[in-house]
């Protein structure tokens, strides 16, 4: 059975979170770029909430995803140790 590090786990979220967060920044910045000097509108506010919001579930969905995975490797590492010797 093929396993993937836990290193490499532990770095492509990273790399998502990254990633999202730019996404994220860069849509805020031109945005803000493209309003400036003018009040944000209910509906263009309600939209950036309802952005953010969805921002924050997926990375909440990633960290339940992220544990899972660290879960059960070390309960893999753990069976290891605790497998019959080898010799």
């Amino acid at each position: 059975m093929w396993i993937i590090p836990s290193w490499a786990i532990g770095t492509a979220f990273i790399i998502v979170v990254v990633a999202a967060a730019q996404v994220v920044v860069r849509r805020l910045v031109g945005r803000a770029d493209r309003s400036a000097g003018q009040n944000p509108t209910e509906p263009d506010v309600a939209r950036l909430t309802q952005a953010l919001d969805d921002v924050q579930h997926r990375l909440g969905e990633l960290e339940e995803r992220m544990d899972f995975a660290e879960r059960v490797l070390a309960k893999e590492r753990v069976a290891e140790r605790l497998g019959p010797p080898h010799g």
